[in-house]
This record gives structure tokens, sequence and C-alpha cells, in this order.
């Protein structure tokens, strides 16, 4: 009989929980009775008093099955409510000694140590997993968990083996098992299938706090570079690593129940595909260095993605990027076909990822195949999310590539990416900037109750005229004209350049329809003013209104400037309302020389203020809302007094000469070759070793603010770190420092020489230790302590490449000279 006791404390509350081994059978009655009661006190928040009816229930020898492994996972949930974390090792180790037997509770106990905190601490050289106050050695148990976990699953898995129940139950212990290998992070740590797991014993806990565990990011290869595949073993226990073990768990569920074949499959293929699709080149960064039109590139480069045939792939592995041949037993195309044709639970989404495989390999016909094929046999799913995929292949899809800032009168030429259609309808509207921005203004003069930033966002003017004022600033349409299109095959992305044909100075929505497809918008700015702000050091405001090309001062320019303040109102006083919003309100005119200068007290700091110039023939600039921070500028750290040490050397023995100089001087650059403290007296204070005043000395600094002086070292000084501090006028300005030493002791390098290749397991490692004293010769007969240590084994000992951006939801981000594949969708383009 197990007996332990566990000494628990909770907030407010002193409980004891003794665990005296199993509890008394019970009927199937009496434990549904009880189990009501438990979750009943659980969910009005009772955790002391519902943990004490789940403990008695998970340690009935007669209760089982799936509700015993519910009861354990609210158990352990209650101690987590009472700050008991520490306590649950010893509670669920308990457990699983009274139902050793039942494969369903040890299965969810391997996977509670799965999901656990893995962070603790060691007192009194035992572990306590969780929070723990006060000073302690931080450990965390992650990989011991994990172990502990899969011993759980082996003994799970041969009882469920040959055990009666639904063989879709059973055969799931062993679809978990699987997912466990990789320590229950997905695929991201398929490192760890390289390797055996050792589960004859838990290793010891490691060092440090527990901060997760990041993924490798590239598949593993072998001693010839190879990818690493995990063939299927004949048994668990010819399994020679836990790849293999994987493998075995897989082909198990499928044997047990053949429902779930469908399921073990896509698990395959996921894994093979995440390790060997296309899509892995992508946190590499190669996209974007070279030209698609490059006929001179590689065959097997990154960009020839579309010549893959199904049996071979470009991948990034451990190594770099590479093309292979996939052999027949790991290509996750064919295993995902199968699992297609098979037409089970897992027949959809094998032909959606099918779909993006292809869309990946920028074969998108062959991916239209797949997603017209999952359309027919499954519909056309939520809001019609895959005819819109489809759309986005085969339909004229066009968008601008954003617009820079143009001068008047130059060429306004932006780029535009385009797919399928041959025609694109350019329109321009000028946009009235002048009235969005006194919009701006009164909305802000009608003190709303609560601010809406996105009516003032004018950073953004086009999202405002048309996402938050629909077309109301948009003008008359300015001009109209069609743009020739060469699409290229394949539903290929294609990028051209449009000479809008503007060049009078403003604001301008330009649209481009596609025939037959999407529009694109974009703002277009043609400049013909520029506002330039600086803050002055006497708390003024310097502002200077100029020609954008020349750079020539714009005399008498009407410049308005707009203030607001959000001002906290008395609550209690005005109910509901919790801001008020001041404004203010004023004109100048720019002087000959295009400027004007704004004292503080006319631009309140409190004041954001939105800053507008214009000028009777049209002229328009504005910059805003922005605070006016006034700089107090001051020049104590060019004034700094500076004190510089000498002595003849840096290290003394007793009974020797110290020979010191001394200089106080002002570090300005721009300061003639006098000293502010020439002719004064400077106090010297010589403090030893143990920060005990040695003597004090007064010298009067000479016309360099220099002295100097000399110190006899006793016969039995302290040894160490003598300092000079130096006063002048009663002010610590700095010191300087020497060494007394009895002896000077030798001094040498020590380099070792490891092996320069990797080493194995089982290999002989021979290692060089050389010593050399620092002036030249070597050191002999010395005596040599070494020791060898091993570094804890995680995903950090594989290589990845320093690209870091990431692929997910099916969507690629295939970037090539600013292009982008495959969605549109996301970029906005409808």
């Amino acid at each position: 009989m197990l007996k332990r006791a566990l000494l628990a404390a909770s907030v407010g509350i002193g409980i004891i929980i003794l665990l005296s081994g199993a509890a008394e059978p019970s009927t199937r009655n009496e434990r549904e009775q009880l189990r009501q009661e438990a979750r009943k006190l659980q969910g009005q928040g009772n955790w002391k008093e519902s943990f004490e009816l789940f403990r008695k229930l998970t340690l009935d020898p007669a209760n089982e099955g799936a509700w015993l492994a519910d009861d354990l996972s609210n158990g352990l949930s209650c101690l987590d409510q009472l700050r008991l974390t520490k306590d649950k090792d010893a509670y669920r180790e308990s457990v699983i000694a009274v139902h050793a037997n039942d494969w369903r509770l040890l299965e969810r106990a391997a996977q509670t140590y799965l999901n656990d905190n893995h962070g603790g601490v060691i007192v009194a050289g035992e572990f306590e997993r969780g929070y723990h106050r006060g000073s302690a050695k931080p450990v965390n148990s992650y990989e011991r968990d994990r172990v502990r976990a899969l011993q759980l699953y082996e003994k799970a898995m041969a009882i469920a083996l040959n055990a009666d129940g639904a063989a879709h139950d059973r055969s799931r212990v062993f679809i978990n098992y699987a997912r466990s290998l990789m320590g229950n992070r997905g695929y991201g740590q398929a490192w760890r299938l390289q390797y055996l797991t050792d589960t004859t014993e838990l290793p010891d806990y490691e060092d440090g706090y527990y901060y997760g565990h990041y993924s490798g990011r590239a598949a593993p290869v072998d001693e010839d570079n190879n990818p690493v595949f995990h063939k299927l073993p004949g048994s668990y226990a010819d399994a020679k690593s836990d790849g293999e073990r994987w493998r075995w768990a897989l082909s198990e569920a499928a044997r047990i129940s053949p429902q779930n074949r469908g399921e073990t499959l896509n698990e395959f293929a996921g894994f093979l595909r995440s390790q060997f699709g296309v899509q892995t080149m992508a946190s590499s960064g190669f996209f974007g260095r070279v030209r698609e039109e490059d006929s001179s590139r590689d065959e097997s480069g990154p960009y020839d993605v579309h010549t893959l045939k199904e049996t071979e792939t470009i991948a990034k592995l451990a190594t770099g990027i590479k093309r292979f041949d996939v052999p027949a037993e790991f290509n996750f195309i064919a295993v995902y076909k199968e699992i297609a044709e098979a037409k089970g639970g897992y027949d959809d989404q094998a032909l959606q990822q099918l779909a993006y495989t292809f869309e990946n390999r920028r074969q998108y016909e062959r991916a239209l195949e797949f997603w017209r094929l999952s359309i027919e046999r499954h519909g056309p799913g939520h809001d019609n999310w895959k005819e819109k995929r489809v759309s986005q292949i085969v339909d004229n899809w066009g968008r601008f590539d954003g617009a820079p800032t143009f001068a008047a009168g130059e060429d306004a030429t932006v780029g535009f990416t385009f797919r399928n259609g041959g025609k694109v309808t350019i329109q321009t509207h000028e946009v009235d900037v002048k009235g969005l921005l006194d919009a701006v203004k009164d909305y802000l003069k009608g003190n709303p109750r609560e601010l809406d930033w996105e009516r003032m966002n004018i950073q953004d003017i086009g999202w405002m005229c048309i996402r938050k004022h629909g077309t109301k600033f948009v003008g008359d349409k300015v001009a109209e004209f069609d743009v020739a299109l060469k699409p290229r095959d394949g539903h290929w992305n294609s990028k051209t350049e449009i000479n809008t044909r503007l060049d009078k100075a403003g604001a301008y929505m330009v649209t481009a329809k596609m025939a037959d497809g999407n529009e694109s918008r974009v703002l277009v700015w043609l400049h013909d003013t520029a506002i330039i702000r600086k803050m002055l050091d006497d708390k003024r405001a310097f502002f200077y209104v100029g020609d954008a090309i020349t750079g020539d001062p714009i005399e008498k320019a009407n410049v308005e400037f707009f203030g607001y303040d959000q001002v906290r109102t008395d609550w209690q006083k005005i109910v509901g309302r919790r801001y008020n919003i001041e404004t203010t309100q004023f004109a100048e005119h720019t002087d000959s020389d295009g400027q004007i200068f704004m004292p503080e007290k006319e631009m309140d700091r409190r004041y954001r203020w939105l800053v507008t110039a214009t000028t009777p023939d049209g002229r328009l600039a504005f910059m805003g809302f922005d605070h006016i921070w006034y700089p107090h500028h001051y020049d104590r750290e060019y004034n700094q007094v500076k004190t510089y040490v000498i002595t003849d050397r840096p290290v003394y023995r007793p009974e020797q000469d110290v020979k010191f100089k001394i200089w106080v001087r002002n570090a300005k650059y721009d300061q003639e070759d006098v000293s502010a403290f020439a002719g004064k007296n400077v106090s010297v204070e010589l403090w030893s070793a143990r920060n005990e005043k040695v003597w004090t000395r007064s010298f009067t600094a000479d016309e360099y603010g220099g002295i100097e002086g000399e110190w006899t070292i006793g016969d039995e000084p302290d040894l160490g770190t003598y300092r000079f501090s130096v006063l002048v006028d009663g002010r610590n300005r700095g010191g300087g420092n020497f060494r007394v030493e009895e002896y000077k002791k030798p001094e040498f390098e020590v380099k070792v020489e490891s092996p320069d290749e990797p080493i194995a397991l089982g290999e002989v490692i021979e290692a060089t230790v050389k010593a050399d004293y620092y002036f030249g010769a070597p050191v002999a007969k010395g005596k040599i302590k070494y020791k060898v240590t091993r570094s804890s084994q995680d995903e950090r000992w594989y290589p990845v490449t320093p690209w870091d951006w990431f692929y997910g939801n099916g969507y690629w981000w295939f970037a090539y000279d600013y292009d982008w594949y495959p969605g549109w969708r996301s970029w906005g383009c409808r």
C-alpha cells in the first residue's frame, strides 16, 4: 500500500492532504454522485473541497477508464487553483500507483506531465514544481517530464494493445504517443526523432529556469549531408531512433483501428511536408535577391520550384537549400493523394494540402485541380473561401506597389503588379486636402464626447478619403486612360510602371481598374511647398516655408496653427463625460526669408498642433498633429572638470619610489592653452588598498593646472591597489591609481586545441593543452588539471540560417524583387 503525505498551504487556508493509499472500493452510483458534487464545488470555486472529493475518486481502485482520467485532470486543476503546484507530482504518482494497469489513466497522466509547469526549484535536495518564495536553486524538469510521459505511454500502449474496449480509443494512445515523441511541440522539434530516448531511467533536473523550447528550423541530415528519413521498424524493440518509434506507433494505430488510417497518414504526410516542402526555404531569406527573369541561375536554385516533378523537391536542410529526389515511401504528395483517393475523414484536408503544395511550387494549374476537386466533394467552404482561393489564381488581379512623394513637374510613375489581365484603366481624381483638414478641425471644435482617432489620421489621407469619409473629399476626375498589359503564362505575377500623367501640385486618388477584375487605389502626392520645423533653445519654435524643389523661401505664406488638448473633466459633476476637447487657432505670415518664430506662450506644449501653409496662388503644405517640445540645452557636459593622473610605472614593490604627475583641466575643445586651475591650491589624498588614508598633501598648480610629487613606499605596506583623490576648492575632481605587489606572479596563456570536426558518440577525443608565458617562453614541467563536461543537447546544437521569417496558414510569402506569393487577398486586393 502506497503511503505518502503532502503538507500544503493555500492563501489564507492551511490544509493537510493525506494520501494514505487507495480508498475503499465504491459502487458506480456512489462514484457518479461524488463526481457530480466535486464538479459542482469546482464550478463554485471551492477548490479545497472539490479536490478532496476528486482525490477520493482517483484513489478508488474501483474507478476506471475515461471517467477516472477526467477525475485526475480535475484534481490537478484544483491543486493549481490552490497554488499547490509543488504537491501535484506526489498526488499524480499516487494515482498512477493505484491504477497502474489502466491504460486510459496512464495516457492522461502522461499528457499532464507534458503540459505541466516545467519550472521549479531544489529545496533540501528535493524538487518543488512551480513558484517558490525565497532563495532556492532554480531548475527545470522539461526533459524529465517528457521521459516520464514516454514511460507512461509505453506502459499504456502495452496494455491497450490487447485490452478490451473500442479499437478507435485504443488506437488513439499510439497516435498521441507519436506526437509526444517530439516533446508535445509539433513538428518544430522534429530533430528529436534522430535520437533514441532512454526511457529506462529518468534524467536529472536541468539547471536554470524553463523558458520553453524554440523550434529547430531545418530538417536534419546524415553524415553524407542527405536528409534523415525515418524507416518503419519491424517492432517497437527494433527501433533505432525515436523517429522509427514514431513510425511504428502510427502504423500500429492504423492496424488496430483501420478507420484511423486516414489520420495516421495525414500525420505522416504533414511531418514530411514540414521537413521537405519547398515552403521551408521561406526562412532562408533567399527570395528578393535575384530577378525571376535571370536566365543565368542554376536550374536547381530556389527560384525554380515550378520545374519540380512530384518525385522531387527543393527544401532547406540543416546544411542549406538542396534539390533532391524524394523516396517513394517519404513522398508527402503521394501520401496526400492516397488519403484523398480513400475519401475518408481527412479527404478534404489532404486535397487542400495538395493545393497549397502546388501553389508553393508555382504550379497553379495543378493547384486548381485540387481546389476544384475539394469544392466538388466538400463544397466551397465557409463564406465561399475555396472559390475565393480559386479566384486568386484565375481572375484578373492588380495592385499598386505604393507611391513615393513626387515633386511637382516630374513624372509621377508608380509600380503596378498584376496577373492574368491584359488591360487596366487608370483614373485620377483630385483630393480636396484643405477641405479634409478643415473637417478634422471642425470635428475637434465640436468637442466630441470621445475622440475617434481614425477621423484624425491625417497622416493617411488616402485611407481617410476612401474608408472614413467615402468619396466626400475626392473631387472631379482629372484624367482617364488605358494601359495595355502583357501577363505571363501560368497565372504568374508581372510588374510594370504606370505613368500617372500628373504634373500639377496636389494630392490625387489614382484608381486602377483591371478589365474583368479588381480595383486598386493609391494616393499620389505632388509637392511644391514644404514646411520645416526646428525647436530653438530659447523656447521658440522655428518654421521655414520653402519651395519643395528649389528650397527658395516663400514670402507672406499664410501659416495657420491649430492646436487641441484633451482635458480631463470632473466626472462626478459631468456625468458620462470624462474629457473635454479644448482648441486654439491663430495664423502668421512668413517674412521675406520664409521664416516664422513662435514663442512658447503662443504654442503651448500642452496642445497637439496642426500647421498648414497656404498661398494665394494655391500652394498647400501641412504637418501634424504633433506635440511641441521645447529643448533645454545646456553645455554642462562640455564644461566638466577632468583629472588626469600618471605614475612612472603601474606596479611597485615595497621600498620603491612612486613618482606621479597630475593635471586638472576643463574639458573644452575651444579653450586656449591655459588652465582655469593655474595657481590654485590642489589637495591630493593617497588611499591604501584597505581604503585607509595614507597621507594628504597640498600643491600649487602650474600654468597648465599640473602638479607633480613623489612618495616612498615602506618596507611592509598593504598590498593591492592604491588611489589618488584630487580635491580643488574642497570638491573631489577625480583621481588615479597604481598597484603595490611584493612580487610579480608568472603569467601565462593556456590554449586547448580541440578536434576540428564534430565528434560522434563512441569516438575517442584527443586534445592538446599548450601553455606559454606571455613573454614567449614555454611553461616547462607545469602541472595540468583538466575536466571534460558535457553541455545539454537541445535544438541550439543544430545549425540554422541567420534569416528568420515564417510560413503558416497555407500562405508562403514568396518574395522576389518585392513580389509576393500566392495570396493577393492579404494585401487588400479584392
